[in-house]
């Protein structure tokens, strides 16, 4: 055998170059590196081993519904590698247990098995999974109407009623529904769960990242002074900014997805659009006036709100307002504070 001028066939001996598809060895017939290991380094336990990310379907429960939408997500799966001594933990397990517990299953419910087997199987105290995937979820338009009839139009074929129960009229004779346009948002999520050996401990958490605009009040009153001392067009600057909530949370008494956006949209009003006319995009701009946010506003907001709520037993909040002034982050950081809790 030749390769870039050199001949190996003296170095390789009798080696077979072929792929036998048919050989099927049983697993004791094969060679072990973890038996009688070599371990280089210190002979120290490892807090966390795993495999991360990987790809897979996972089924999620919404809050108004009794099936579970299925979704991809990206999954972390890790053990904590106890004995000083071995080698290392067998990898290959994580995703054969989690494909086996969550294939057709609610992630939510079954990860409480999950992380049980794997610290079985892997001989762990400590046992983590978490999965992050997209959620999509309806958000209505700030102003604009499903269907609206100019004055002199017939209602046709349309679904909707032109009467005072599903719409009015606007002082033209224009008759709208009470009824928002609405499209999908999808929210960066995180399922994860924890168990330790120590008191046979489950916690349970959930992170939301919610998205919105933010308008610096500085910003918005030396703009307002130069309209008024000087008649100078101005603009007060914002940007998107990103609330990342993370939850503890018990699975017996479920706070869902829906309700930490929920909780986010009415504290921080000024959520990101995604149906957008002339008469939306005004009221965002009445929005963000009306809301004037640094970084520290909305971690105390956040705070009040997260807190209010009993069923939410630990929290933490990291605010970035990405500006648009600085070439820098603005960020804030809270959390409940409790002992051993979320940092």
């Amino acid at each position: 055998m030749e390769f870039m001028g050199i001949d190996y066939s003296s170095k390789m001996g009798d080696l077979v170059f072929t792929y036998d598809k048919d050989f099927y060895p049983l697993d004791e017939n094969l060679p072990d590196p973890q038996i009688d290991p070599i371990i280089p380094g210190a002979k120290v336990p490892i807090q966390k081993v795993g495999i991360a990310p990987v790809d897979m379907p996972i089924y999620v429960k919404r809050r108004d519904s009794e099936e579970s939408e299925k979704l991809m997500a990206q999954a972390s799966l890790y053990c904590s590698l106890d004995d000083p001594e071995a080698k290392g933990l067998n990898l290959s397990r994580f995703y054969l247990l989690m494909h086996e517990k969550m294939a057709d299953k609610d992630a939510l419910g079954s990860m409480q098995d999950v992380l049980k087997e794997m610290a079985s199987k892997q001989g762990s105290d400590n046992a983590y999974v978490k999965l992050r995937f997209k959620y999509p979820w309806m958000q209505e338009a700030l102003r604009t109407r499903k269907f609206m009839l100019k004055k002199g139009e017939q209602n046709g074929s349309n679904s909707y009623l032109v009467d005072d129960e599903h719409g009015h009229y606007l002082e033209d004779g224009t008759w709208i529904s009470h009824k928002k346009m609405e499209g999908h948002i999808a929210y960066d999520i995180a399922f994860e769960g924890r168990w330790h050996a120590e008191g046979n401990k489950f916690k349970y958490y959930l992170m939301v990242d919610y998205i919105y605009s933010s308008t610096c009040p500085c910003s918005f009153e030396l703009a307002h002074d130069a309209k008024e001392k000087r008649d100078a067009a101005a603009n007060a600057h914002s940007q998107r900014s990103r609330a990342r909530v993370t939850i503890e949370f018990d699975p017996e008494n479920i706070v869902w997805i829906e309700d930490v956006i929920d909780l986010c949209r009415k504290n921080v009003p000024t959520e990101v659009q995604v149906v957008v006319k002339r008469r939306d995009e005004q009221a965002f701009a009445e929005l963000n006036g009306a809301n004037l946010l640094f970084s520290e506003d909305v971690c105390r907001i956040m705070y009040k709100a997260l807190d209010d709520n009993q069923l939410i037993k630990d929290f933490s909040v990291v605010v970035e307002h990405f500006e648009s002034l600085h070439p820098w982050n603005a960020v804030g950081v809270i959390y409940k504070g409790i002992e051993g809790g979320l940092r």
